[in-house]
């Protein structure tokens, strides 16, 4: 009992001890750092002054460059980037005056650079009106500098910044010494606490000498209970037996699966191959037959207008009329097969993708229209389309075959309007050839692409039905897709989708008048 004793007064005089160290320790260590983080804030603020300065000579100098850009360009987009920075220059310059009220030195620095940014910001804002109503006018833009020559702001800058960042080093290596004095404390009571703690471990060794006689007495009771671990670790065995048989079975199962899916992807891969050589098989018969029927209507047209021309005195009127039937149906079967051999062509023609300006094949197509069309009122509203990833071949005959259709539908309005435009979604960009014209019934949207598909009479509109059928093969070779909304005498619009080559926004050119 009296062993007992000493033992637990010789630990609580070494605890004591020990707690008297690191309490000291901790208490000197809490203070210096306390300093420490008061110096971090400090030195914190220097860098947010100097990030702040930084910040109101960059916004200053982009205030200038827009001003010069908006002169050269006239872009909207830049006054409203102005404004912005403009609003940044203020509301910084204000900031800094804040930011330094600890130093009346910097503050009065700080006031005369807001005072001197104020009135630049004027100047700027005269500036840029003048260079709007000019862009309005139609007038020539100034090209004269607008701040003095004498500048003293970006002087007073330096100044502020050198003075700001002189305090930034001596603060820091005021952290510096903190930061060594508070290490070499550590040092110093980890040293006195290791030499209490060394102390009470020999009182504790001495006492754990004196009872290794008590693990004497405790070995039996712990063999005894090694018989009743013995008896439960058998029972555990036959546990993860029966779940080692549950796992094998679960792996095999899998296994079966991972055949049966092989199999699966097998039968796909197979159908898939064969369902591509039909298609190969389907476009080579279609292109043999188009190609082939090309010279039994030559021939029918040539020799009906030999009979109308050589030999027109000598038929009757009926006759005549006949043979000019016999040359309208001569030539609605030409252009059938022509179309026939063009949805055949680009059904078998690879896509070679590269970087395409849609406006520039829009120019062309919308010429072309203009040279091959009847004396008509034509609006046309064109935006300023992005940059795609396609076939420039391709692509051209989709905006040919969807400005043809727009243009032909249009034939009973006046004045027509014919709209070009898109959107971007997060995957993909949608085009879309919008128009007032005819319009169809939105119930067989489903059946336009589709070929020899038609939703309007021929002595309405002529056509063969293919036109849109190749519309849609260009744009699924292309990976997109392509679709219709429309209302019956309220126009139609034709939506396809591209790759995009870059992201772009969407402002909207108009393009109007009438087009003989």
């Amino acid at each position: 009992m009296q062993r007992a004793l000493k033992f637990r007064r010789r630990l609580t005089e070494a605890g004591a001890l020990l707690v008297v160290i690191l309490a000291t320790g901790v208490t000197v260590s809490v203070r210096s750092v306390g300093e420490t983080s008061e110096m971090n804030r400090e030195v914190s603020h220097t860098q947010e002054v100097l990030n702040e300065a930084a910040t109101l000579r960059l916004v200053r100098l982009r205030m200038q460059t827009e001003l010069w850009l908006y002169r050269a360009t006239k872009w909207g987009q830049v006054v409203e980037r102005y404004r912005t920075d403009r609003e940044r220059a203020l509301g910084g310059a204000g900031r800094l005056t804040d930011l330094t009220k600890d130093n009346p030195l910097q503050q009065s620095k700080a006031s005369r650079i807001e005072t001197l940014l104020k009135m630049q910001v004027q100047l700027l804002d005269a500036a840029m009106e003048k260079a709007q109503a000019n862009a309005a006018k139609g007038q020539p833009q100034e090209s004269d500098t607008v701040l003095p020559a004498n500048d003293e702001l970006p002087a007073l800058l330096d100044a502020f910044e050198k003075t700001e960042q002189e305090l930034f080093a001596m603060r820091s290596e005021s952290i510096r010494r903190s930061v060594k004095w508070t290490l070499w404390l550590q040092l110093m009571t980890g040293v006195l606490a290791c030499g209490a703690l060394i102390l009470g471990c020999y009182y504790i060794q001495r006492e754990v000498v004196s009872r290794a006689q008590i693990e004497i007495g405790l070995r039996r009771a712990r063999e005894l209970l090694g018989t009743q671990l013995n008896r439960q670790r058998s029972a555990l065995h036959d546990t993860v037996e029966d779940l080692h048989a549950q796992i094998i079975a679960r792996n095999e199962a899998e296994e079966r699966m991972r055949q049966l899916n092989a199999e699966l992807e097998a039968r796909v891969v197979l159908r898939t191959k064969e369902l591509q050589e039909m298609n190969r098989e389907l476009e080579s018969f279609n292109y043999s037959v188009s190609h082939d029927l090309r010279a039994p209507l030559r021939h029918m047209d040539g020799f009906s207008r030999i009979l109308e021309d050589e030999y027109a005195a000598e038929l009757s009127t009926e006759a005549r009329r006949y043979l000019g039937r016999i040359r309208i149906a001569a030539k609605q079967m030409s252009a059938l097969v022509d179309d026939l051999l063009q949805l055949a062509r680009f059904g078998r023609q690879a896509v070679k993708y590269e970087e395409v300006a849609l406006n520039e094949i829009l120019e062309e197509t919308i010429a072309s229209c203009e040279a091959d069309g009847e004396d008509r009122e034509i609006v046309w509203k064109v935006a300023e389309l992005p940059m795609v990833q396609a076939d420039p071949g391709l692509v051209r005959q989709v905006y040919a075959n969807l400005i043809a259709n727009a243009v032909k539908f249009t034939r009973k309005k006046s004045p027509a309007t014919i709209e070009i435009g898109w959107e971007k979604t997060e995957t993909e960009v949608v085009l879309f050839v919008k128009d007032n014209g005819a319009g169809f019934d939105p119930k067989y949207s489903d059946k336009l692409f589709g070929v020899f598909q038609r939703l309007h009479r021929q002595d309405e509109f002529e056509g063969t039905g293919i036109g849109l059928a190749i519309v849609a093969r260009i744009v699924h070779k292309h990976g997109g897709r392509v679709w219709a909304e429309a209302k019956p005498e309220q126009g139609a619009t034709f939506y396809f989708t591209l790759p995009s080559a870059s992201s772009e926004t969407n402002p909207t050119l108009e393009m109007a008048g009438a087009h003989v």
